[in-house]
């Protein structure tokens, strides 16, 4: 019996080695690139809790260069997660008020997109460039694909940051697996809702 229970410990242990070290690999099949391109808004996915707001940051600096003259962030969130919350932060960064628009009501990737399309469409915008985490672009990207079929809206990528790698430190590390195999979950769980 003991033999049994330090075999599986020892079995558990190198399965978590090896998916820790697999998940840069596993986040590449995720990212679709962080190379800008014009567009008439940028959408800010709610989401953006990582350290130092980094979805958000990315969206000032793309406005900043001249990518769009609007940003909308989405999301109800948690406090430091909500669309309005983040668009202070832009705010701050110094985004005029007038090039923001809020969406407040999301609470997953595929109302983000449902409740932003309303926005979108009304103010007449042909394109709009998602910012998003790099694991989460391909499933971002696929959602809104579907949202705006039939729309004529043209959709383009840039991820946050560039994925990062073991050499980014353990915590960085954790963290980034951890999302990375929970993305993998909800592609699934979309694929079978019909959401991409």
């Amino acid at each position: 019996m003991k033999r049994v229970y330090i075999v599986t410990l020892i079995g558990t242990l190198l399965l978590i080695v090896g998916l820790f070290t697999a998940y840069p690999l596993l986040e590449r099949e995720l990212y679709l690139g962080d190379t800008p391109h014009k567009a008439n808004a940028i959408i800010v996915l709610s989401g953006d809790a990582e350290p130092d707001y980094l979805r958000t940051r990315k969206a000032v600096e793309l406005y900043k260069q001249g990518y769009a003259r609007y940003i909308i962030f989405t999301g109800y969130g948690a406090a430091g997660d909500s669309g309005e919350f983040l668009s202070k932060i832009a705010a701050h960064h110094g985004i005029p008020m007038t090039a923001i628009i809020i969406e407040p009501y999301a609470r997953s990737t595929y109302e983000n997109f449902f409740f932003s399309r309303p926005l979108v469409l009304g103010h007449g915008f042909r394109s709009i460039l998602i910012v998003t985490s790099p694991y989460h672009q391909l499933r971002a990207y696929l959602v809104a694909k579907k949202i705006f079929r039939d729309t004529g809206v043209r959709i383009y990528n840039c991820a946050s940051h560039r994925p990062y790698t073991l050499a980014a430190g353990i915590g960085t590390s954790i963290r980034e697996a951890r999302f990375v195999f929970m993305e993998y979950i909800k592609f699934f769980g979309y694929y079978l809702l019909g959401r991409i």
